[in-house]
């Protein structure tokens, strides 16, 4: 009786269901004549009898997981991968000696309904949690479909077996992500992205009230006293908005005000964190959120804050080093290796009284979380089964001891799959212009990282005025033209370095380039957090060994833009409170002349409109405003050509 589970079972597959070292060893040793003997009993049993004795033995209906081994080993271990790569070259020799390819397929062939009947009443349960918001899937066919959900990833390994069905959280399979993902496949109808769930019973419509009612004396309090006024003035409506939005369940609402209160507990700390028009943006989000016709999709309503992932292989993208004062913020880009999901992780250091002279080197020393260092995780790989993943892609890891988290070197050359490795720049483009706007889209830290294959270096430039290196490189097979940018860092001020002696080919061809993309003037702008060559380089983690690098002077003036000066009275509203907003009267009423001269008519009624409300009632004016004027940011670079030359001036 054939197995076609094992048969269709690629050493991807395989790899997903163990590790790639156990299958790797599994072909070298099938390779090498010493695999096991493959036999199948008149019950249909598939059994593999070893050398050293071991034996085993995979029964009808079970999947590969479920096989029975003599070996102490209580996972899916060598022996069990062994019989699968076994029995796979066995039939592909009775075949006539070749594997027939695997034609693609979609999981939309399969009934959600037969799936979700078999799964526990609390997963069901889950699953009904889960729908009570939108969630935007993001979708891959071919031999191994793929769905990216907001907070797990799915992979249908073996075609119409769901038994094969992994997914990157905890449960592994089985789970609610699993039915959502196969819901996916069937509401996108071929296409490479859908919605899903949400509706009015999203939250009971008091408790949205509430929430709203709660978020808005928050931005009143930032209105009327100030960040200047403290912590104090905020712990009360802070408190009653968290408690508000931890019962609806929304994880969007929850993220805004936990950086509102890292904003306000950094100014109390006079910390370079602190920043005006972050606070300004957090306060104009809480309102649009709490207002969005699409109530759970933009509050987050039945989006789980953070999801435990299962046993998982993360790649290094690259790492940055941030001043922030005297403080250090590492951050770490991370790739699952199987679904590509991507994710960050951080860590504020402080300097030790002895590292007083000495901390910018030693901060690659520190630990990211124990036995986790800096530069281990930056340049490597992180094999854990203790991550969790919060709703905006930032990870924390459990304990390293007892090897269940470690991390190991990486290679410089490293395959990921789409949409994160991506061939052309015009789908990336298309994608960040179909955006709704950052206010109400879900908050993701990582979700325009991509990984770039380069075919050649263009150029490079160095503009001191603004302290900002530049670069551009085409892509292969015509993908187009990708700038690069990074601007200088005191954490890293051999960074910069680095990328000039990178691209000057200083360690072999640039092979790929990793880091997040932006639209700046029509072109596409990526900050790299690592380059691929002979070597696998991080420019914030590598030592400059050669300063001389030349990079052409050049320096690109920057306009006077009105919506900048815009943002920045608003801001300090914000800042200074009812003191701040006297003080803007005169100079925000010439500024919406000027907005006005300038054919930004609405910009400039709705910052008059506020100027002339009565205090009482400047909320909802002074919130209009700042969402007009962030939207009007956004939608200057949705609207500008993409360029895919290499001519790019300066942000329109």
């Amino acid at each position: 009786m054939a197995r076609p589970d094992l048969i269709a079972l690629t050493d991807e597959g395989l790899i997903q269901l163990s590790n790639a070292g156990l299958v790797k060893r599994a072909v070298r040793e099938l390779a090498a004549g010493t695999g096991p003997a493959i036999a199948e009993t008149a019950e249909g049993v598939i059994e593999a009898r070893f050398a050293d004795g071991t034996l085993t033995r995979l029964a009808p209906g079970q999947g590969l997981a479920d096989a029975s081994c003599t070996c102490p080993s209580s996972g899916v271990c060598r022996h069990r991968i062994m019989l699968a790569v076994a029995y796979r070259a066995e039939r592909a020799e009775a075949a006539g000696g070749t594997t027939p390819d695997r034609e693609a397929w979609s999981p939309a062939s399969l009934d959600p309904e037969v799936f979700e009947a078999t799964l526990a009443p609390s997963t069901r349960a889950e699953l009904t949690r889960l729908l009570a918001s939108r969630h935007t899937i993001r979708l891959d066919y071919g031999q191994t479909p793929t769905a990216h959900l907001p907070m797990a990833s799915v992979r249908f390994l073996v075609p119409g077996d769901l038994s094969y069905a992994r997914c990157d959280c905890a449960q592994g399979q089985h789970c609610a992500h699993v039915a959502l993902a196969i819901r996916g496949f069937h509401a996108a109808a071929g296409g490479r992205e859908t919605t899903l769930g949400g509706g009015d019973a999203a939250a009971d419509g008091g408790d949205r009230e509430r929430l709203r009612t709660a978020c808005d004396a928050v931005i009143t309090r930032l209105v009327e006293a100030g960040i200047v006024a403290g912590p104090a003035a905020y712990e009360q409506p802070l408190a009653a908005a968290l408690r508000h939005a931890s019962d609806c369940g929304a994880a969007q609402i929850l993220l805004v005000l936990g950086a509102l209160s890292e904003q306000v507990e950094a100014y109390e700390a006079r910390s370079a964190r602190y920043d005006e028009r972050a606070v300004l943006r957090l306060a104009a989000e809480l309102f649009a959120r709490t207002r969005a016709g699409d109530a759970a999709t933009a509050l987050g309503i039945g989006e789980p804050f953070e999801t435990a992932m299962g046993k998982s292989r993360l790649v290094s993208l690259g790492a940055r080093l941030r001043q922030e004062g005297a403080d250090i913020r590492a951050s770490v880009l991370l790739a699952d290796s199987d679904m590509g999901a991507t994710m960050l992780i951080e860590k504020l250091f402080s300097p030790l009284p002895a590292e007083k002279h000495a901390f910018h080197a030693t901060v690659r020393r520190r630990q990211m979380a124990p036995g986790l260092p800096v530069a281990g995780v930056g340049r490597g790989q992180i094999l854990t089964s203790v991550a969790r993943r919060r709703a905006d892609g930032l990870l924390s890891l459990g304990s390293g001891s007892g090897g269940r988290t470690q991390v190991m070197p990486r290679d410089a050359a490293f395959s990921f799959p789409a949409p994160l490795a991506a061939a052309s720049l015009t789908p990336i483009a298309t994608a960040l212009r179909s955006r709704p706007i950052s206010l109400l889209r879900p908050r993701r830290l990582c979700d325009t990282v991509h990984v770039f294959d380069i075919d050649a270096v263009l150029g490079q430039s160095w503009a001191p005025g603004r302290q900002i290196w530049e670069g551009a490189v085409r892509l292969c097979n015509d993908g187009g033209t990708l700038h690069l940018e990074r601007e200088f860092d005191a954490a890293a001020p051999g960074a910069t370095g680095i990328l000039a002696a990178a691209l000057s080919e200083s360690w072999g061809p640039v092979r790929h380039v990793a880091g997040p993309v932006r639209m700046e003037g029509g072109a596409l702008v990526c900050t790299p957090w690592s380059l691929s060559a002979d070597r696998f380089i991080v420019p914030d983690l590598d030592a400059d060994d050669d300063s001389t690098h030349a990079v052409t002077p050049a320096l690109r003036d920057m306009p006077n833009d009105l919506l900048e000066e815009t943002e920045i009275l608003l801001g300090g509203v914000l800042h200074g409170g009812m003191r701040a907003q006297n003080a803007a009267g005169a100079t925000g009423t010439t500024l919406a002349t000027r907005l006005d001269n300038a054919g930004y008519r609405a910009m400039a009624e709705r910052l008059a409109g506020w100027i002339s409300t009565p205090a009482p009632d400047i909320i909802a004016p002074f919130c209009n405003a700042a969402i007009w004027l962030l939207t009007l940011h956004e939608s200057r670079e949705a609207a500008a050509p993409l360029a895919m030359d290499t001519d790019r001036g300066p942000p329109a």
